[in-house]
């Protein structure tokens, strides 16, 4: 039996249909992501619902997240209802769920209620052809200033972890893959520097440069040249940290 170490009080009904999803995991479900960790899609009734199960850690960060540390199922679901208090939308946690052998963290479920989402703001970016590309573009800086002015510093804020619907006639934007974030008060450049994992190409750079200027009425330039330094530096060190990585793995 699953153990649920919190669950949505309006999704409590559904605790053993949600368990018996996590229990046969492995064999039902609609796959939707299979990387480090794995997403599925289940329907209980007329709900359809995102699981994510956490890749088993290593012994040492079993320890760690047994007694030191929250797990990343746990930080996602208190994440998801922190976002949700400021008014920044994310899928409705329902749930997480951690299972424990001897003593020690075994393996952890996120579980939040699925959206029918259109496209992300990876799809945006890299299209310029798209119908509202730029109005999606502005509301995108719009939501990332509203992160930071509540504090939140997004440590996986990637284009691939903003989806976005169309709802009725106007676009909402929801915040994804919730565990790594810090919480604390940004300055100029703290807030610039979060936009380093976006990978953009120099048009997008202006463009958000451009929207981000009118928001904070400073010099477009100076915000497009730090935005581009931050991104380089990060793509650069990412590229090290591969390479370490490949010369022990052979």
């Amino acid at each position: 039996m699953n153990k649920f170490s919190s669950i949505n009080d309006k999704y409590f009904s559904f605790q053993e249909k949600i368990n018996l999803c996590i229990k046969n995991f492995d064999r039902e479900g609609e796959l939707i992501k299979d990387s480090r960790n794995t997403v599925k899609v289940f329907r209980i009734d007329d709900l359809y619902i995102n699981i994510k199960r956490f890749k088993r850690p290593n012994f040492i960060n079993r320890l760690v997240y047994s007694v030191f540390r929250s797990t990343k199922a746990c930080r996602s679901f208190l994440h998801a209802n922190k976002l949700l208090d400021y008014n920044i939308l994310t899928p409705d946690p329902i749930a997480y769920i951690e299972n424990s052998k001897y003593y020690l963290l075994d393996d952890s479920f996120y579980v939040c209620k699925n959206i029918d989402y259109d496209f992300d703001m990876k799809h945006v970016f890299e299209n310029k052809e798209l119908e509202s590309r730029d109005k999606l573009i502005k509301k995108f800086v719009l939501f990332t200033h509203k992160l930071h002015e509540n504090g939140f510093m997004f440590l996986d804020h990637s284009t691939s972890n903003t989806i976005i619907k169309k709802i009725e006639n106007d676009y909402k934007l929801f915040l994804i893959d919730l565990n790594r974030m810090n919480f604390k008060k940004m300055n100029f450049e703290d807030r610039l520097k979060n936009f380093r994992r976006l990978n953009l190409s120099d048009e997008s750079i202006k463009k958000v440069s451009h929207f981000y200027s009118e928001i904070v009425n400073i010099n477009k330039d100076l915000i497009f040249e730090k935005i581009k330094k931050y991104s380089q530096n990060f793509q650069t060190n990412r590229g090290k940290r591969k390479k370490i990585k490949n010369i022990f793995k052979s």
